[in-house]
């Protein structure tokens, strides 16, 4: 088996959902002779995870070409200050971006890299770079940038499809994905790919250690939801449907488990008065800890590209409450091995409660989903998947 040397492009350096996936991605990978080496923006806790696996890391401040759009406002004066000072922005960015580029390309040729791998579609750099050296590239579309975190594209969308049409190969991690940013390219072009969250053994594991909880499980019955702290994830949401629930249910939890600010959402805890509810755990390396603590896992973002947290649950046997849209509707089977909702918290709420009141079916639709995550999420069948795509792009 030959090896193929692959650089793959990071666009942060946190160990969410797309910079885990990666990980997942060249574990597995380096069983098919994959020689990987990553570019990240700075040091941070991929780059420390990367070379604890003894991967090649190149540190080059790498700019992303989406932005947040400035706010409006009744003021035309403070509106065209603020839309001159994004382009502005935008205009630096792409500055910084071109004078990395030379060193990328550098880097690129020294190592003798075969084929260029952008992990999102929020950085540009690495098809511009593939393109210099006339080697493939491949394009891993993570998320929707507008829909989900409000980031648009500093020069327009078309300009951006432009530059997407100079890569040679697209992985959408859902069709929801793969229909925003990509419908109308060639069919060839473009492979859905779902993450893989764990490898085999791994979800055996897991298997084993929820059998043992449910056998020593004493606690309230315990709702959490993962991610980072945004207004976009739901986790407001998520603190109004259980004001509903403990009406009924005045023991039960929700373990808020992520980074970022939370003072309006403690502040709102505080109003409902929920403070002997709801734990806020901040960032954990290990989100396992928190599936395994509780017994119903909420995906409350209302367009998740794929949402790796509710396949993580899967995988740990716990089902899922999820918003039915974009990939969410994908992967929850609604009432099989999870629930689907629309609308707000009060239909949220109506779903917690059909769980808590029947925690049976909610085991049952925990084995269910579990038995669906490892024969479709597993790290396996993810790098082999990938691995016949890198193939085929390098066979060339």
């Amino acid at each position: 088996m030959s090896i193929i040397k692959v650089a793959f492009l990071t666009h942060y350096t946190r160990l969410y959902g797309a910079n885990r996936s990666l990980l997942n991605l060249i574990d597995g990978l380096s069983e098919y002779g994959i020689s990987s080496y990553v570019i990240s923006p700075s040091e941070g806790d991929i780059t420390e995870a990367l070379r604890v696996r003894g991967i090649p890391v190149e540190i080059l401040p790498i700019e992303l070409w989406v932005s947040p759009r400035p706010s409006s406002t009744r003021n035309v004066l403070k509106y065209v200050y603020r839309h001159i000072r994004w382009k502005y922005q935008a205009l630096t960015r792409l500055c910084i971006n071109f004078r990395v580029l030379k060193s990328l390309v550098d880097k690129l040729r020294i190592q003798q890299i075969d084929v260029v791998y952008t992990n999102s579609s929020v950085i540009p750099i690495g098809v511009l770079a593939a393109r210099r050296l006339k080697i493939p590239h491949i394009w891993h579309l993570r998320e929707f940038g507008d829909l989900d975190y409000g980031l648009y594209p500093d020069f327009g969308k078309g300009m951006q499809k432009r530059v997407l049409h100079l890569s040679d190969k697209f992985i959408a991690i859902s069709e929801a994905i793969r229909k925003h940013l990509v419908q109308n390219f060639k069919k060839e072009q473009v492979h859905v790919i779902y993450n893989g969250v764990a490898s085999e053994t791994e979800f055996d594991r897991l298997y084993s250690l929820n059998q043992e909880r449910l056998r020593n499980n004493q606690q309230p019955y315990t709702f959490a939801i993962l991610g980072l702290i945004a207004f976009c994830k739901g986790q407001e949401i998520a603190i109004k449907a259980l004001s509903l629930v403990v009406k009924n249910f005045p023991t039960t939890r929700l373990l808020i488990v992520g980074s970022g600010n939370t003072d309006h959402l403690q502040q709102l805890v505080q109003n409902l008065g929920l403070e002997n509810n709801i734990e806020f755990w901040g960032y954990i390396s290990d989100p396992y800890k928190a599936y395994l603590t509780a017994d119903v896992v909420l995906m409350c973002s209302k367009n998740e590209g794929m949402g790796r947290v509710t396949v993580e649950a899967m995988s740990a046997c716990r089902p899922v409450i999820g918003y039915d849209n974009a990939g969410t509707s994908e992967l929850i089977e609604n009432e099989h091995t999870g629930l689907l909702y629309k609308g707000e918290y009060e239909e949220l709420a109506i779903c917690m409660l059909r769980l808590i009141e029947n925690p049976e079916w909610g085991c049952q639709m925990g084995n269910a989903a579990w038995q669906i995550a490892r024969q479709k999420f597993s790290t396996e069948a993810y790098a082999k998947a990938v691995y016949d795509v890198l193939w085929s792009i390098t066979k060339k």
